[in-house]
């Protein structure tokens, strides 16, 4: 499965109402880390799409019960991108794509964000 997302970073909401409700403390505080406002406009606009691209790999749309916090972006040393799911996200995967992993790549500038995500 596969699932894209791309967002106009001018259309990101980057209030911190909007953050509470989309990531957990430790995403919030890699936002936060950012050294300029771009910078951070760009990380929000990726962390949404990165939940967004899983959410759609997952096939679980917004009716499903599927909270933005069930679908943590993480970084491994090195810097690469990867997700730990909770919740209804995390029962979705067990029931039906266990046995396969949840890869992610990401990119942003400060036009444009964009987040895939392939379970394979």
């Amino acid at each position: 499965m596969i699932g894209i997302d791309i967002i106009d970073i001018e259309r990101v909401d980057t209030s911190d109402e909007f953050l509470q409700k989309i990531a957990n403390e430790k995403e919030i505080e890699y936002v936060k880390k950012s050294f300029c406002e771009s910078l951070r406009h760009q990380r929000i606009g990726a962390l949404f799409c990165v939940k967004e691209a899983v959410m759609k790999a997952l096939e679980m749309g917004k009716n499903s019960g599927v909270l933005f916090k069930d679908i943590e972006l993480t970084h491994e040393d090195s810097g690469k991108p990867t997700v730990i799911l909770h919740g209804k996200a995390l029962e979705k995967y067990n029931k039906n794509y266990a046995d396969k992993k949840i890869e992610i790549s990401l990119s942003h500038t400060p036009q444009m964000a964009t987040a895939i995500a392939i379970i394979q």
